[in-house]
C-alpha cells in the first residue's frame, strides 16, 4: 500500500509542476504567488513521497527539499524564459 501512495503522492506532485508551468506561461496569477505556492506544495508532496517509501524524517525532508525544490525551480526557470522570450519577440514585431 505504501508504493501505491508514494506513487500517487508523484503524480500529484508532476500535476503540480505542470499546473505551474502552465499557470506562469498562460499569465494566470502572478508569477509570485505560483512560484510561493508551487515550491512550497512540491517540496511537501516529495516529503510525503520520501514518508510513504519509509524513510526516516531527516531523510524525507531532505528529499523534500532537494528533489522538490531543485524541480519546481527548474519548472519555473523555464516558464519564465519561455515568458520573456515571447515578451521579447512581441516586442521587435
Amino acid at each position: 500500500m505504501a508504493n501505491a501512495t508514494s506513487w500517487l503522492l508523484y503524480l500529484v506532485f508532476a500535476l503540480v509542476l505542470f499546473g505551474m508551468y502552465l499557470a506562469i506561461r498562460r499569465r494566470w496569477l502572478s508569477p509570485v504567488i505560483v512560484s510561493a505556492v508551487g515550491i512550497v506544495v512540491s517540496v511537501i508532496l516529495m516529503t510525503l513521497v520520501g514518508a510513504a517509501q519509509g524513510n526516516n524524517a531527516y531523510q524525507a525532508l531532505f528529499a523534500g527539499f532537494l528533489v522538490g525544490g531543485l524541480f519546481s525551480i527548474g519548472t519555473l526557470a523555464m516558464a519564465l524564459y519561455f515568458v520573456r522570450s515571447e515578451a521579447r519577440r512581441k516586442g521587435q514585431g
